[in-house]
């Protein structure tokens, strides 16, 4: 090991305390592991949108939705609504995933960079929630590269999370559209992006609810479907 590896190991471990070391994946993980329960993974990016968010936390409590919500920690809605995070945390109903603390594109900067990126949102996740999210994290973008996933595992964050399915709405589509993208890939075994940026109209939304229990579908977060003690 380098001088300048072994400074950037020691100063990681300041940050992130050590677990048990794990190999990084040599790709990200889209689908979900096989199971007799018909099952899929609702995942929500970012956080742009403070009442977006929350139009999320309330599907989760009052609809008994499962989400894995990937954390992009300066944007001010997860403190905004820390304590309805933490009471789902608790219900088992939510899960936090590392998103990044600026949604940098991580193919395109420093290992130093990467560090810092994945590290920040970590002690957020750990001052805000005290909630260690690893292994899971997200690549900015769906973007990753062998140096990504090698520094994220160095990391604990040994399970990069894709997706196989999206409702599209990183953009301004229309309301019609997200419903149709909703039913295009909402399915059993995927795990499905959406984002918490812009506000969907409660019709949207319900028209998606509608999908999930149609197809005798259960949202489950990543958690529950590969098991406490995958890495």
């Amino acid at each position: 090991m380098t001088r300048q590896a072994f400074v950037a190991a020691a100063t990681s471990a300041l940050l992130i305390p050590q677990i048990e070391a794990a190999e990084a994946r040599s790709k990200p993980i889209s689908m979900l592991p096989a199971s007799s329960t018909r099952r899929f993974a609702w995942t929500v990016d970012d956080g742009v949108s403070s009442s977006a968010l929350k139009a999320y936390l309330d599907i989760a409590e009052g609809k008994n939705q499962h989400l894995t919500l990937f954390v992009t920690s300066s944007y001010p809605s997860w403190r905004n609504h820390s304590k309805q995070i933490l009471r789902l945390i608790k219900a088992g109903k939510v899960q936090l995933g590392n998103h990044t603390v600026t949604h940098k594109d991580l193919t395109t900067t420093s290992s130093a960079v990467i560090r810092k990126e994945l590290e920040g949102c970590h002690k957020f996740l750990l001052e805000e929630f005290d909630y260690d999210a690893r292994p899971y994290f997200r690549p900015t973008y769906g973007s990753w590269n062998a140096n990504l996933l090698k520094i994220a595992a160095e990391l604990g964050y040994t399970a990069p999370v894709t997706w196989y399915g999206s409702l599209g709405d990183t953009g301004n589509p229309s309301q019609e559209r997200i419903v149709q993208n909703a039913n295009e890939w909402i399915a059993n075994g995927r795990i499905v992006i959406s984002h918490a940026n812009r506000n969907k109209a409660p019709e949207t939304m319900n028209q998606i609810l509608n999908i999930i229990q149609t197809r005798k579908l259960h949202s489950v977060t990543l958690r529950e479907a590969f098991g406490k003690n995958f890495k």
